[in-house]
């Protein structure tokens, strides 16, 4: 399985000095792509708004700095935090930082890419190359950067699939999936492209494909072991856009030379959106995240097209730049106000919350533009209800996307995560449901009470709020960590623990762990006094963990 469709002109050169200077050429090619993504990522650093997504991966780097792997229990009422997005990337994250490995990423991908472009279709790819260094250094805007390094590592597994080099083919394969299930799902697609035009029965696809195979299979393991239930939304208008982006690309594709895979590729992209557009599953609109490179992309398709016939390909064109740069533009107004990203902004909530909400409760935050309420109230030690991955609330706490949120609703919500304080803060909230729940809680029919208010932030009291834990006797939680929930109860019966029940939960104390209500854990002690629920914690543990029936517990 090869990129190359036909002999690339430039190899039939007799002339040592002609091929030295092309190799040059093509070296200043890509350097000057790196250059430009340097650029661009230096100019969003110094004067752009925090990146979208960081709060996520910046939390979770936290998690494993920690030496949080398995369990964290300030999200979502209890989550599996690394197996749910990438098991590798917050590794590395946790030793060298983001923004670090975001930019090096970001550059090695425009090299990669223009080493691939330039090698198999020679000059045509130099201006879809430079394209690709601007939107190379998007990630540093968008926050992207587990994603990021996956598609890096992607476009490393084809170029040494072009090189014919199958070991490290093999491991950049592995690598993408550890760093980015997304990237490897699109990896897996234009691997797919490249056989379906040119597949040769020999035994480097074969060995290539059971690797393959074999690394997908320790995913599928891996998600098994750690379920998540998250379901992420596909958008109707998001699907129509890449549909027609892969219809005009196909169609370009198809009148360019050696633009078979390419062909394939737009094909087997629009198939897929397809699939997860009727089809919910976890990756749902996350599959056109392609579309930060799809200008250059198109561009290449219609350099082999000749730019002809000249409609389709200005048409082509236009929807590319589009749809490569509208969703960046739609982010603009939700990060004017940068000050969420900032630990001052949420100095004055966190000591207010650290005074007066124990640990017997959890804490509500009407959700910022990008959730950096994710990220600085659980590092400060305060567990949340909710998080940062949509997927999960969206399955979680369905009520609080609904059309039109009622008082007492939202009141049985909030005792049924143990929710005792509800922040607003006055900066721009999330556009999916954040408004109006926070016109909700501000009006009187919330039955909330007025507890603080400040120039950022109003504070409101659930009264007679339910704690975490509730049962026949007196409960006291007395610590409540990432892995670790301890207390004490007066009387021996069944609690009510309002923490999703993991397989890998061990309670230390005479007693048991059952799943209950709604996903939660009943916790079955037999005897008065302390107790401590936590996450086994050695690999041996939670193998044994993973092979056991729930039943097991009690």
């Amino acid at each position: 399985m090869s990129f190359v469709t036909t002999p690339n002109p430039r190899l039939r050169l007799s002339s040592t000095a002609g091929a030295s200077d092309l190799l040059r050429s093509e070296r200043r090619e890509i350097l000057l792509g790196a250059a430009v993504t340097m650029v661009v990522a230096a100019v969003l650093l110094a004067w752009g708004p925090a990146p979208g997504d960081a709060p996520a991966h910046l939390y979770r780097t936290l998690l494993v700095r920690d030496g949080t792997f398995v369990w964290d229990n300030f999200w979502y009422s209890g989550n599996y935090p690394l197996a749910s997005y990438g098991l590798l990337y917050y590794l590395p994250a946790a030793v060298f930082g983001n923004l670090p490995i975001v930019v090096a990423a970001a550059i090695a991908s425009t090299m990669l890419f223009g080493s691939i472009a330039l090698r198999q279709w020679g000059d045509t790819a130099r201006w879809p190359t430079r394209a690709f260094g601007v939107l190379a250094a998007a990630p540093v805007f968008t926050g992207l950067f587990s994603y990021s390094l996956g598609f890096a590592t992607m476009l490393g597994a084809l170029r040494a699939l072009q090189a014919q080099r199958t070991a490290p083919t093999i491991l950049l394969v592995a690598l993408t999936l550890g760093f980015s299930p997304l990237a490897f799902a699109f990896l897996l697609l234009i691997l797919l492209a490249v056989a379906l035009t040119r597949w040769r029965l020999t035994r480097r696809p074969l060995i290539l494909t059971a690797a393959v195979v074999a690394v997908a299979g320790l995913e599928l393991a891996a998600l098994t072991a750690f379920p998540s239930k998250g379901v992420y939304p596909f958008y109707t208008l998001d699907f129509l856009a890449v549909e027609a982006v892969c219809i005009c690309g196909a169609l370009l594709a198809r009148r360019g030379r050696a633009g078979a895979p390419l062909v394939a590729f737009f094909a087997l992209w629009g198939l897929a959106s397809l699939v997860a557009y009727v089809v919910p599953t976890p990756f749902g609109g996350n599959l056109t995240r392609l579309n930060a490179f799809i200008f250059p992309i198109m561009l290449l398709t219609a350099s082999l097209a000749g730019f002809r016939p000249r409609g389709l390909t200005a048409f082509a064109l236009a929807g590319a730049i589009a749809y490569n740069l509208t969703p960046y533009l739609l982010l603009v107004p939700y990060r004017l106000d940068n000050r969420p990203a900032s630990s001052s902004f949420w100095r004055s909530p966190i000591d207010f919350l650290h005074l007066h909400s124990g640990p017997g409760f959890r804490v509500e935050v009407v959700p910022t533009a990008a959730h950096w309420e994710s990220y600085w109230l659980p590092r400060a030690g305060l567990p949340l209800a909710r998080g940062w991955y949509r997927q999960l609330d969206m399955v979680d706490n369905p009520i609080l996307y609904a059309k039109h949120l009622q008082p007492a609703a939202y009141r049985r919500w909030l005792r049924s995560v143990a929710v005792k304080y509800v922040v607003v803060p006055r900066t721009v909230l999330d556009p999916d449901g954040a408004a109006r729940e926070a016109r909700l809680v501000d009006s009187r029919s919330s039955g909330l009470v007025l507890a603080y208010r400040g120039k950022n932030w109003v504070i409101y009291r659930l009264p007679r709020a339910t704690p975490l834990l509730t049962g026949p006797g007196a409960a006291v939680i007395t610590s409540f960590g990432h892995e670790v929930i301890a207390g004490r109860v007066s009387t021996p019966g069944t609690y009510f623990l309002r923490a999703h029940y993991s397989r890998y939960f061990k309670l230390h104390g005479r007693g048991c762990l059952k799943p209950g209500p709604g996903s939660m854990t009943n916790l079955v002690l037999r005897q008065p006094g302390f107790f401590r629920v936590a996450i086994v914690a050695s690999p041996d543990a939670v193998l044994d963990a993973s092979l056991s029936s729930h039943s097991a517990s009690c």
